[in-house]
């Protein structure tokens, strides 16, 4: 469960956190997550889905396994962070920049190749036809969307980090001996932040968050699953081909 707490908080703790600073200090590309909100994912928003990973009830084939060897297989290895940032890191991060250019093309008109090499253009009002408040309240909107963005596919990470091997159906989380409800009590706690930072004027005036459009609380939710289909086939795979190359690479 201590693995499956530190595998949940590494994409969006770190990854998702990583790649738009990146992109924007070498691609120019407005940075879509503020620093308020990098700490509110650290230190508010995945805290309650992280706890309720520690009240997870042993997978049903644990005692199918071999034992752990202590001297090769630690708590964090070179399988973990590939399971952690190449594979979950990188569908969120890939993901919430595509709702975020959805976005700014929807409102802003701009298509992903403006936004690429922007740099000073953006803070410096240089694009045509909009002044420098104008992009400033895009950007802050678009800062809370990519937020929300991946506060919601954490929900998918959550729901695929539960198990190792087995399916979420194997190891069911809403009944019988393997229920974990306080999982659930994770959506609407995210949402309550998400609405307080989002939605309060004097958080806005503070932290320079915006309201989020209504389509963009749904918009997500499809990719959150995409992560979660794709992480169950992964398992799929690792429990027939118990020799394939993804089972070798499995966390």
């Amino acid at each position: 469960n201590l693995k499956k707490v530190v595998l949940y908080l590494m994409p969006a703790g770190s990854f998702s956190e990583f790649v738009p600073m990146f992109l924007n200090m070498v691609l120019g590309v407005p940075l879509p997550l503020s620093v308020i909100f990098m700490i509110v994912i650290c230190m508010l928003t995945d805290v309650w889905a992280s706890i309720s990973l520690m009240y997870e009830s042993p997978e049903s084939d644990i005692m199918y396994r071999k034992p752990r060897n202590p001297k090769r297989e630690h708590l964090v290895d070179l399988k973990f962070f590939v399971q952690a940032y190449g594979f979950i890191g990188i569908l969120e991060s890939l993901f919430a920049h595509i709702i975020f250019f959805i976005f700014m093309y929807w409102k802003g008109g701009f298509s992903p190749s403006q936004l690429f090499l922007a740099f000073d253009k953006w803070t410096l009002g240089e694009f045509p036809g909009k002044t420098t408040e104008e992009l400033s309240v895009l950007l802050n909107t678009g800062e809370s969307i990519f937020f929300l963005s991946l506060v919601i596919l954490q929900w998918g990470n959550m729901f695929a980090t539960r198990t190792r091997r087995l399916s979420m159906f194997q190891q069911n989380p809403f009944w019988g001996p393997t229920k974990n409800l306080r999982l659930l009590c994770a959506i609407p706690f995210t949402l309550g932040i998400t609405f307080l930072f989002c939605y309060v004027p004097w958080f806005n005036n503070i932290f320079g968050t915006h309201r989020i459009p209504a389509p963009f609380f749904f918009i997500p939710i499809p990719f959150a699953i995409v992560i979660l289909i794709l992480d169950e086939i992964r398992k799929l795979v690792i429990r027939t081909r118990p020799s394939s190359f993804l089972a070798r690479i499995a966390w």
